[in-house]
């Protein structure tokens, strides 16, 4: 992103020149002011002299200064103003998430006719369906993709590609293809206890409070992971009225999790646990009691460039009714496999690490489709790769 340009033009008073930069950079700007881990902080040159400019809230500010005002209609037309001459080219985007939508966006400046297809009754993917509405409001979400729709962008939803509609078929009637279905399935932790009633997985957990659906949550819910979903989780259960015990494997610097969040779960109550890894939920009549973790001391350093947790012998219980599992998610394997699409051990698929194409001809595939698991601004990343577009000659 050109940021010396937005946060200039921001300064100079120049606000639609402003978000103008800001979204021809970014098409999910309010989003990511809201819910980015916001590395560029660690790159911003003031940290030599005082402290980095805070990129992220300015970016916030800008977007939502239009895109939640009577300035919408006008800088959205200004942005579709932008798009190229028609190539007559159709493009199909499987997967409304940030990957898609970002890929989206572009392709349809660039001309393209461009539908995606997604599973679900409305876009977003995690940012709807896994964030709260504390962190991201589904109102500032959706104007975001208003002004996507507004490109020109068709969307089909309530769409499973492999069973409502074929890759074989997507192929014959789009000159190219992005897939983007991102990381839906919830890694597991396989102990004794899973089995039992009040075990729920932390996407589960999260898609059914967006979604409004019934979610049976007990009084005393411990969480095992130290990531985002973790947190989100936590502070979710917590304005649910539940006492939240958050269990982690390393120690709290170690935590892959914003530490804003984290330090906000603690402020509003959440009790951590450290240096602990799961060893067995224990049940009554079918349901959750209570749950034993062996303590963990760190050995030496992984790929991660953390040190290793290394259990012990030491064996702590907490009571609880709930456990939710928040320990990552992976890729669909049934969908790769399905798709005739060559993965790799790990169950991503196999691509051209410059082109994003796979190994079928004019599938193209981004995201956490092909890197595993990961953060919103590097899903956008891949949407945003120009040899995505290479379809226009």
């Amino acid at each position: 992103m050109n940021i010396p340009r937005f946060l200039e033009l921001y300064k100079e008073g120049r606000l639609d020149e402003a978000f103008e930069s800001v979204i021809l950079d970014n098409p999910l700007p309010a989003s990511t002011g809201r819910v980015c881990q916001h590395p560029c902080d660690n790159r911003c040159r003031r940290h030599a002299m005082d402290e980095a400019v805070n990129m992220r809230e300015v970016h916030r500010l800008i977007a939502d200064s239009i895109l939640l005002s009577d300035r919408f209609d006008e800088m959205a037309a200004r942005v579709a103003a932008r798009k190229m001459a028609p190539t007559g080219k159709r493009i199909a985007v499987v997967g409304a998430g940030p990957t898609g939508l970002t890929a989206a966006f572009y392709l349809a400046l660039f001309g393209h006719e461009v539908t995606i297809y997604e599973s679900h009754a409305e876009a977003g993917g995690m940012l709807r369906f896994a964030l709260p509405e504390y962190r991201l409001p589904k109102a500032v979400l959706s104007k975001e993709i208003e002004l996507i729709r507004r490109l020109g962008v068709k969307f089909e939803f309530n769409k499973n590609v492999g069973t409502d509609i074929s890759l074989n078929d997507l192929g014959l009637d789009f000159e190219a293809v992005f897939l983007s279905i991102g990381t839906w399935k919830e890694a597991w932790v396989y102990l004794p206890g899973t089995e039992l009633k009040g075990v729920m997985a932390a996407l589960l957990f999260l898609e059914g409070i967006a979604k409004e659906t019934p979610v049976a949550l007990g009084q005393r819910v411990a969480i095992i992971g130290g990531g985002n979903a973790a947190i989100d989780s936590a502070r979710t259960a917590l304005r649910r009225g539940a006492t939240v015990t958050v269990i982690y494997r390393r120690e709290r610097k170690d935590m892959p999790a914003i530490q804003e969040e984290v330090e906000a779960a603690e402020q509003e109550g959440a009790h951590f646990v450290f240096l602990a890894t799961p060893h067995r939920i224990v049940g009554e009549n079918g349901a959750v009691k209570a749950i034993e973790t062996l303590k963990t001391r760190l050995g030496e350093f992984d790929s991660s460039g953390r040190r290793r947790p290394i259990s012990t012998e030491e064996i702590q219980s907490f009571k609880c009714d709930t456990v939710i599992l928040a320990v990552g998610e992976a890729v669909d394997r049934d969908f790769c496999k399905a798709s005739g699409l060559s993965i790799h051990e790990n169950g991503t698929l196999v691509f051209d690490r410059y082109t994003l194409e796979t190994s079928r001809e004019k599938f193209y595939a981004g995201g956490d489709l092909i890197s595993g698991a990961s953060n919103v601004s590097n899903a956008m990343g891949y949407g945003k790769r120009r040899r995505v577009s290479s379809t226009s000659g």
